[in-house]
């Protein structure tokens, strides 16, 4: 027999009176993201921060957890090291703006009455009124927008030099040029002459203004993945083979057909036999990870297995960054940088441009996530429900920006969501 579909679905619902009962739960986050404006675990490794990198992440539930380059990781035998200390999917990907648990909302407690459960209308629109339901769905809406007021990195030295006619009087030096943007160089010649040069280098700047260009990336595991230590643990997807792969060494795709991520990259069974004697049964990950036992904690070396069977803990042929052949992503890279489709799905990747040059100022994207899932489980956190155990809803969300220069870059985010579950 064929399953009910939607509508037939609501209209035994209706007939049952059951799940009448709508709970709308807001979710509100607001806040300014600033180029290079990261620390410790938030710190990419492979990307190169010469110049100001805007780099932040959050996750609508919460992030997953995952394996990381430790030996205990990389080695072939699966042993409960393997699922404690593990890192979170954050890691490496700038700063930390939040994790919005849309997926978190309470269950009304047991009435005091002689009734099973109170009437839905006395029940908040806040609160579910039994733990059985539907999770309906998520909509969420982003608006990222340039500040009024962002500063503005000065031409160097050099290049202002280069300008000038410095060989006759007014003759002005570095220590003049440093002066007159702190203010406090005399107004004089000097002054003039460093204004005029710095008119002039306005004018032949193909720009005139820092061209700004941002990416934003809503990402997930293709597979069931795992959360430690909270309530969400999902151990009967640990027991049907959850995905414990890490983002931040393998979401973006290089060069030279590896993974790559902010942390380091995914060494490939096929291309990468000569780094095993076994022949590289198992990908491994290679670069840095985030020691937490440290004292102070710390990025340290990964490391990789010397043979099959070994912990690993004695080698640390593991802390290569990148494959050979490739280097450091820069600003451009990030930009145009191809994604790990294979392993994660992609619900958007957009990259866009904002400021005078482009006529913008804003951006704005809306994300409808129709779940329509069953739910079971009196918890707050939704994902206890052993229903849900077999799908993914730890989105997780990457914005990336750059000036394509000196300048330093400021967004200011919006984020406004609801999330809908039906019960009764």
């Amino acid at each position: 027999m064929a399953p009910f579909n939607t509508n037939q679905v609501k209209y035994i619902q209706a007939v049952a009176g059951r799940q009448q009962h709508t709970t709308l739960k807001a979710i509100n986050k607001t806040g300014i993201i600033t180029s290079n404006d990261f620390s410790g675990f938030e710190t990419p490794q492979t990307f190169d921060v010469t110049d100001p990198l805007l780099l932040a992440t959050f996750a609508l539930h919460e992030y997953a957890t995952c394996w990381d380059a430790r030996g205990v990781h990389n080695n072939d035998i699966l042993e409960a090291a393997d699922f404690q200390n593990l890192a979170g999917t954050n890691m490496g990907f700038g700063k930390y703006i939040d994790q919005l648990r849309a997926l978190d909302v309470p269950c009304q407690g047991e009435s005091s009455t002689a009734e099973d459960r109170a009437d839905d209308e006395w029940i908040s629109s806040t609160l579910r009124a039994t733990p059985d339901g539907f999770l309906k769905s998520l909509n969420l809406k982003l608006r990222l927008t340039l500040p009024s007021n962002i500063p503005v990195a000065h031409p160097d030295f050099n290049e202002i030099a280069a300008i000038s006619d410095r060989t006759s009087a007014p003759v002005y030096d570095a220590t003049d040029y440093a002066n007159f943007w702190r203010g406090s160089l005399a107004i004089g010649p000097k002054t003039e002459a460093i204004k005029a040069a710095l008119e002039i280098y306005a004018r032949s700047h193909p720009m005139h203004t820092p061209h700004y260009e941002f990416r934003l990336i809503m990402f997930r595991n293709r597979l069931p993945t795992y959360r430690s230590g909270a309530g969400s643990n999902n151990l009967d997807a640990i027991r049907n083979g959850v995905s414990l792969l890490n983002p931040a060494y393998d979401l973006f795709m290089g060069q030279t057909g590896r993974p790559r991520g902010p942390l380091g990259y995914r060494t490939s069974p096929n291309l990468d036999k000569n780094m095993d004697p076994n022949g590289a049964s198992a990908p491994y990950y290679s670069g840095k990870f985030w020691d937490s036992t440290a004292s102070p904690a710390a990025f340290v070396n990964g490391v990789v297995p010397l043979l099959s069977g070994d912990a690993g803990h004695g080698d640390t042929n593991g802390s290569e960054l990148f494959p050979i052949g490739e280097n450091l992503f820069t600003h451009r890279d990030l930009m145009t940088m191809p994604l790990n489709k294979n392993d994660y799905v992609v619900m958007r990747d957009v990259r866009f441009f904002l400021g005078q040059s482009q006529g913008k100022s804003h951006f704005e994207d809306v994300f409808d996530f129709d779940f329509n899932d069953q739910i079971n489980t009196a918890d707050t956190d939704l994902l206890s429900s052993d229903t849900l155990s077999d799908k993914n809803y730890r989105w997780q969300c990457v914005i990336l920006g750059t000036s394509n220069g000196k300048d330093p870059v400021h967004l200011n985010y919006e984020i406004r969501g609801t999330t809908c579950v039906q019960s009764g």
